[in-house]
């Protein structure tokens, strides 16, 4: 792989010299590298067989130089390399770590407020947000550029930390939250079309499984952070923790991230903008998840309240589907994906698997905390075995799509085992023995992991090639899988708090003086913490009970995922990369021509075009590299004058 090329001195631009070093019978190899306008340039490597001629021992040395200096280069751009895939790791996990890391934090934030009531806001608010947001930012980050798109996610989101941080009310933090939310949606987005950008689809699938281990892995590790952080400072920190982690990443993607920005002016980007499609699916979004969340807790299901939301979501719906159809130019959910079968059952397993998940992550520590007595931190510890699993499953997952090329079993299989896991949990009790939880909860981690890594490309491969153009479609799909997802776990939390509270509601004032029936409604510490002791048995058996109502509804959502994996058809995963791509093998000759493939993205090797300043040859010669194949690997560089 050549990944840097010396540039041409210009005093030996009207003279071609060639130099070939003498070796008896070796074989030789010339490189011949055009110029390119982007990062999708066009490589020729032909191979030929090269006779010796002899050079003096001034050339030779200078030849050496070269390539001393060369390696430099090359090493200097790998690091490069790998402390920016570092930085959209270190992003990544912030973003995911926000979404759970209040799951143990909750019961202390909404005593301290007194306003445990609607604490699950402090979770709905930032999910929100970082749900709607998805699909803009993706559409954005076509008209305004990758880098900058993430950049400003990344400030928004530290801002948001700061002000959570600082809230002095229930509601306050709830606002802030939200523009928390803002900003995790554009670095979660961004972060896995920049990955879908610089490798090829058939390749893919090994990067995606490290970020999204990453991911799976912050999100259950959140709990224990969170609890952690809650139990030995403050809950406050659960937030302030994220100010020296992103500064590092800011300063990191700011030096060593280059990607091309498109080359309009501000007016013209403005026009792309699908502004009717962005409103329409924020405003649809927000409301069905306000209707999910007021439904049986601060309003009856029956009442105007919750039933308005529902009403309003499902005309602003048909709207968009009229605005997407008939008038947007540069539509922001491109109506002919949701006629590719694969595509809308990938988006249906999605969202339920989503749904699942991200209950579980909630309110597995509330069983553990209200039923079993843990502290916040011993909440969170109890999750590791999952953690452990989804990390090893959604890093394998990875790799075995990347080497065989396949997915579809791997999802179904996966969502299989998060059914049954979840199926199992509903045999939790007061007494469950901890070694029973800890096997049923790992099965489940193998599901999750296994997902995890495996629906993205799936849709990816699904979509036709014209949609998965780069930076015309496939930051799109990208931002509808995440979406769908993300819009899964809002509901999931959503759905099991309503449920939750709803029963509690109705079973505690029968068994339990009205009075500890509220307390316990604002702060479920009071269970533990100052319930009368004739009370704490039969309190604790309903808590157990509405839980097991909680993992009797998730089965079925877990259940609804699988059966909708099943329906999604595979696809070949060179499909969607580059088309061009040729590789044949001669003995010790070898020919490679990458060309512009469909999707314009680049192999693997040339991911180190991410640490460059430039991403295009900025001469216009001709430079011929001359690489010699022996027991050890030199190179020569052959100094070129212009083509005309």
């Amino acid at each position: 792989m050549v990944s840097s090329i010396k540039e041409v001195d210009e005093s030996h631009n009207d003279d071609l010299n060639i130099i070939n070093h003498t070796k008896t019978q070796h074989a030789s190899s010339n490189v011949t590298i055009e110029n390119a306008e982007s990062i999708r340039s066009c490589i020729t490597i032909a191979t030929t067989k090269n006779e010796g001629s002899h050079i003096d021992n001034n050339e030779k040395n200078g030849v050496n130089e070269q390539d001393n200096d060369k390696k430099k280069l090359i090493t200097k751009k790998r690091i490069g390399v790998m402390l920016t895939f570092f930085s959209l790791q270190l992003s990544l996990f912030l973003a995911a770590l926000d979404n759970t890391i209040v799951a143990t934090s909750l019961p202390k934030i909404g005593s301290d407020f007194e306003s445990m009531a609607i604490s699950s806001w402090v979770v709905n608010s930032y999910v929100l947000t970082f749900d709607v947001f998805q699909p803009l930012f993706s559409k954005f980050s076509d008209i305004f550029g990758r880098k900058y798109t993430l950049m400003s996610g990344i400030v928004i989101f530290l801002i948001g930390s700061v002000l959570c941080g600082a809230s002095q009310t229930m509601i306050m933090l709830i606002v802030c939250r939200a523009i928390q939310g803002i900003g995790a949606a554009s670095i979660f987005s961004m972060v896995f079309v920049i990955i879908s950008d610089l490798v090829p689809l058939e390749k893919r699938g090994s990067y995606q499984g490290i970020i999204n281990a990453v991911f799976a892995l912050a999100s259950v590790f959140g709990p224990l952070i969170g609890g952690s952080l809650t139990d030995n400072a403050t809950w406050r920190w659960n937030f302030y923790i994220n100010l020296p982690i992103g500064a590092v990443s800011l300063v990191i993607l700011f030096f060593f991230l280059h990607l091309p920005t498109p080359k309009q002016n501000l007016k013209e980007k403005l026009k792309r903008i699908d502004y009717a499609g962005n409103f329409l699916v924020l405003s649809a979004a927000t409301l069905f998840l306000l209707a999910m969340n007021f439904g049986g807790q601060t309003f009856p299901w029956k009442s105007a309240a919750v039933i308005a939301p529902f009403v309003l979501t499902g005309v602003l719906i048909a709207l968009l589907v009229v605005v997407e159809m008939k008038f947007a130019k540069e539509p922001l959910m491109p109506p002919r994906l949701f006629k590719n079968r694969s595509v809308v059952a990938i988006l249906c397993a999605n969202l339920f698997f989503g749904i699942a998940f991200f209950a579980i992550v909630y309110y597995l520590p509330i069983y553990f905390q209200v039923v079993r007595g843990d502290s916040a931190t011993w909440s969170g510890i109890r999750l590791i075995p999952m953690q452990m699993l989804i990390t090893v499953f959604a890093t394998m997952s990875g790799l075995i799509i990347s080497k065989f090329g396949i997915y579809r079993r791997i999802i179904t299989t996966g969502l299989g085992l998060l059914t049954l896991c979840i199926g199992l949990m509903s045999l939790f009790d007061v007494d469950t023995p901890f070694s029973k939880i800890y096997g049923f909860t790992v099965i489940g981690g193998a599901g999750i992991g296994m997902t995890f890594s495996s629906t993205i490309i799936a849709i990816q491969a699904a979509a036709e090639p014209r949609d998965i153009e780069i930076k015309k479609r496939i930051a799109v799909v990208t931002g509808l899988n995440n979406f769908s997802r993300i819009l899964g776990g809002a509901l999931g939390v959503a759905i099991a708090s309503a449920i939750l509270n709803s029963t509690l509601k109705k079973e505690l004032p029968n068994i339990i003086p009205i009075e500890y029936a509220e307390i316990i409604f604002q702060s479920p510490e009071f269970i533990r913490n100052g319930l009368p002791q004739e009370y704490f048995e039969v309190t604790v058996k309903v808590y157990v009970d509405s839980l097991r109502f909680v993992w009797h509804i998730l089965t079925i959502m877990a259940g609804i995922a699988f059966l909708a994996s099943v329906v999604i058809k595979h696809h070949s995963l060179k499909q969607g990369g580059p088309s061009s791509e040729k590789k044949e093998e001669q003995g010790n000759d070898e020919k490679v021509q990458i060309g512009r493939s469909s999707s314009s993205t680049l192999d693997e090797g040339s991911i180190l075009h991410i640490a460059e300043g430039t991403t295009s040859v900025e001469n216009k010669d001709q430079v011929v590299v001359q690489v010699e194949s022996d027991q050890r690997s030199s190179f020569d560089i052959k100094n070129a004058r212009n083509q005309k």
